[in-house]
């Protein structure tokens, strides 16, 4: 337990030490909020009225508000999944640093087991990105009141921390992994640099996954990114929805969830919240397996 705890005392130290590696793994969040906010909001946001306005009487000012507030909203979520990914990538740098500085070798030959040593890494990578996520919440939030969005119930903030707690699970444990095959700060970086130009796509960050075609949604449901956006935007959205379909057929709500992702189908079969859930838990617990024992033959290759 002491060696646990001291691996994630000196990650999490190493990494909020770096004032750089914080801030540049937030300005994702940043940019995407602006696009949304001053550009990209208002196209998707005219695109629901349009159909509310097929009602008779809907399609008014308040309906145009509570499209905006949809929108945002919308947003937020996938930049909240998102935003765990690059955290977590920037902080496993410090794995890297302390590879090429030859540091990890004496950190590897703690006499601990291999498990303790990973479980260490992904727990402080964990920690750290649940922390930045919630900070992430906060400031899509504040944001929101400004823009004149009520502010999130209680129990949707609640159901909301425990899917940022299991999402970013799933980033710390997949992150690991790739920190632990690769040997150069460089191709760290360039890992960096892919998985922020996709991670936008495959979360349907940018567009909804219902304007998608049907072989990129078909491809985009083997990457965690989408179980997590969907999984939140589900719970993030509830509340402005239910008010903004009050008193419409029960179809367009559902049409609007399967268009903007927060319905996920294999074939005919609806995903509940409870198997998006497991299916990111269970990636979680995988890739911990195989970090586990890629560190393990690493250090017995390495003798």
């Amino acid at each position: 337990m002491k060696s646990f705890l001291a691996i994630n005392r000196r990650n999490m130290g190493l990494y909020f030490r770096d004032f750089s590696a914080v801030f540049f793994s937030l300005l994702s969040m940043l940019i995407v909020i602006f696009l949304m906010v001053f550009f990209l909001g208002d196209v998707t946001g005219s695109a629901i009225l349009d159909i509310l306005k097929l009602i008779p009487g809907r399609g008014g000012e308040e309906d145009a508000a509570l499209c905006k507030d949809i929108v945002f909203l919308w947003t937020c979520a996938g930049i909240i999944t998102i935003n765990a990914s690059t955290v977590t990538h920037s902080f496993y740098s410090n794995m890297i640093k302390d590879r090429t500085g030859n540091r990890l070798n004496s950190l590897m030959v703690m006499p601990v087991n291999r498990s303790v040593f990973v479980l260490g890494y992904v727990s402080s990578s964990w920690i750290t990105g649940v922390m930045m996520s919630v900070f992430t919440l906060i400031v899509t939030e504040i944001i929101g009141v400004i823009k004149g969005v009520d502010i999130l119930p209680v129990e949707t903030q609640l159901k909301m921390l425990l899917l940022i707690m299991v999402n970013t699970f799933v980033f710390s444990s997949i992150m690991f992994l790739f920190a632990s095959m690769v040997k150069s700060q460089s191709a760290w970086s360039g890992i960096g640099i892919v998985l922020g130009t996709l991670a936008g796509f495959l979360g349907g960050i940018y567009f909804p996954i219902g304007q998608m075609s049907p072989a990129m949604q078909k491809m985009i449901k083997f990457f965690p990114f989408i179980y997590s956006t969907s999984a939140m935007r589900k719970i993030m959205l509830n509340p402005v929805e239910d008010t903004l379909f009050d008193g419409t057929p029960e179809l367009m709500r559902r049409e609007l969830d399967k268009l903007m992702g927060m319905d996920l189908f294999f074939g005919k079969n609806q995903l509940s919240q409870g198997s998006k859930v497991g299916i990111l838990m269970a990636v979680g617990v995988v890739f911990v397996i195989l970090s586990t024992i890629h560190i393990t033959y690493s250090k017995k290759k390495d003798r």
